[in-house]
């Protein structure tokens, strides 16, 4: 099996400073309980979802992200929130009104570089995802996290740097 550019080249990612994004309206805030089968599959899960635009610019993709994920967080409160221990034991969603976590983040490479994103390498992809900084299990983490990540590339033909793509 041949190897990807990427195995020859350490894939970099900056990160911006995270950022909370409010939902767009009012919405309950305190306790939410979760049912049986939420107390046993809560393991963090981390998806890239990436999007090529062919009829603009990505230059406003954390901006548009930003918007939907204040709108989609009005039905889906609960996703503002964290995990805590109800006093029976139980896991439950605190929602304290902090909203979700946003990062803007820019990435090194061109896409086809990352590799076969249907066979993905955690080690690479895990960079495109953000980790909550001295989290040591998933009651210290946000319930939703938000990596918006440009992947550039340094053209060889005139050395600029070009945004061709944004994952999530």
């Amino acid at each position: 099996m041949a190897k990807t550019e990427m195995s020859r080249t350490e894939l970099h990612v900056k990160q911006g400073e995270p950022t909370r994004v409010q939902p767009a309206e009012e919405t309950k805030k305190g306790l939410y309980f979760l049912s049986n089968l939420d107390q046993n599959i809560a393991v963090p899960v981390r998806t890239v979802y990436c999007f090529k635009s062919a009829y603009r610019a990505n230059d406003n993709a954390a901006q548009v992200i930003k918007d939907s994920l204040s709108k989609i967080l009005v039905p889906y409160y609960p996703m503002a929130g964290t995990l805590t221990i109800s006093s029976e034991g139980k896991l439950i969603v605190q929602n304290p009104g902090e909203g979700a976590v946003l990062v803007e983040a820019e990435a090194n490479c061109d896409i086809e570089e990352i590799g076969d994103l249907t066979k993905p390498d955690p080690q690479t992809l895990g960079k495109l995802v953000y980790n909550v900084p001295a989290a040591q299990n998933i009651l210290e983490m946000p319930l939703m996290t938000v990596q918006v990540c440009y992947i550039l590339r340094l053209s060889q033909k005139d050395h600029e740097w070009k945004t061709k793509y944004s994952p999530l």
